[in-house]
């Protein structure tokens, strides 16, 4: 993510990159952009925003501490994982700033947060919630996404071992350090859906988990790792959000290695998938219900679809962040509209 912002800035005309922040250990060299690997320096340059593109151990390694600092200093962030709705409580929320602390963060420097999430929540809370706009209500959600890890950076989430590829299928499970990581993120997905279908506070919000391994259909060799036939060549993710009683909305995650086995979801409407990303929407409501397919299929080589959709809803950000209220910004999927005059 760090990689594909810094070139999709320097690529917008509407940007100017100043400074890229990095960790001493993977310090890369990128035209035209100074490299720092202090927080202080960047804060000194007074920015209109910063980008933080954290990975999932950052979390737990001071990540809070330097939003805050930045929010402090007078410097809008914006986050692509870590803020997406810092309402929402899951297991790690006790070791984490409040959404209470990060808005005083944010009044002290007169600065603007907002976390845009990666995929799915673009997909989620960009067109399956403006496709619920179609319906008189909504009772419940399915949203399948599911993607080829074949080709996946080999430290990515740990590496493949780390995601459960290639180990017994009896060690996956709900407590698996990916499920329980997933919570993070997923959880504030399904806090997002609660809130704008049902106006439900996060306290309201229960969400449940599931994590299991799909054996391997033959030996596979990726990089150093050799996965075995009948060990996970696939994992299925799944969070579900619960209001009471109320199972409103499902997310699934199928990561599967091609060569192992293809697994994108139990039960699908459709079917027929030919590329790497694809995507099941199942809308249960009245007076219809709703089902779609879609599917990226790459035509500029290089660029990670998945990738490119969560650095354009960065690039979105930036503009409105700058321009808002002190305070955390958060996505609206209701309708704008624009008027245009007679000089127009």
């Amino acid at each position: 993510m760090g990689r594909a912002v810094i070139r999709a800035l320097q690529e917008d005309p509407r940007f100017d990159l100043e400074i890229v922040k990095a960790r001493r250990d993977k310090q890369r060299s990128f035209s035209d952009v100074a490299i720092t690997t202090s927080k202080d320096e960047v804060i000194s340059l007074g920015l209109d925003c910063v980008v933080v593109t954290p990975s999932a151990a950052a979390v737990f390694k001071g990540l809070d501490d330097d939003v805050i600092d930045l929010l402090e200093s007078g410097t809008n962030v914006v986050a692509t994982a870590a803020y997406h709705n810092p309402w929402m409580q899951n297991w790690a929320s006790g070791g984490r700033a409040s959404a209470r602390r990060l808005l005083e963060a944010c009044k002290a420097g007169a600065a603007t947060l907002h976390g845009t999430g990666v995929h799915p929540s673009y997909m989620v809370e960009r067109l399956v919630l403006t496709m619920c706009q179609s319906l008189d209500s909504v009772s419940h959600i399915r949203f399948v996404e599911a993607a080829n890890f074949q080709g996946a950076p080999g430290d990515m989430w740990g590496g493949l071992g780390a995601m459960g590829f290639g180990v017994d299928i009896d060690e996956i499970g709900p407590q698996h350090p990916v499920a329980a990581g997933g919570d993070l993120y997923y959880g504030d997905v399904i806090g997002n859906v609660a809130r704008e279908l049902f106006d439900a506070d996060p306290a309201e919000v229960r969400v449940e988990r599931s994590y299991r391994g799909i054996p391997a259909e033959q030996d596979v060799v990726i990089g150093n790792e050799t996965i075995r036939r009948g060990t996970a060549g696939a994992v299925h993710l799944v969070h579900r959000g619960y209001l009471g009683d109320h199972h409103f909305f499902t997310n699934e995650e199928c990561w599967y290695l091609r060569d192992a086995v293809t697994f994108r979801g139990d039960d699908l409407p459709f079917g027929g998938f030919t590329t790497s990303a694809s995507y099941t929407i199942e809308i249960t409501g009245e007076p219809a219900n709703l089902r779609s397919q879609l599917e990226f299929q790459p035509t500029l080589k290089g660029r990670d679809a998945i990738t490119n959709g969560s650095v354009r809803a960065v690039l979105a950000a930036i503009p409105a962040v700058c321009a808002a209220e002190p305070g955390i910004l958060v996505d609206d999927s209701a309708p704008s509209y624009r008027l245009i005059s007679a000089d127009d």
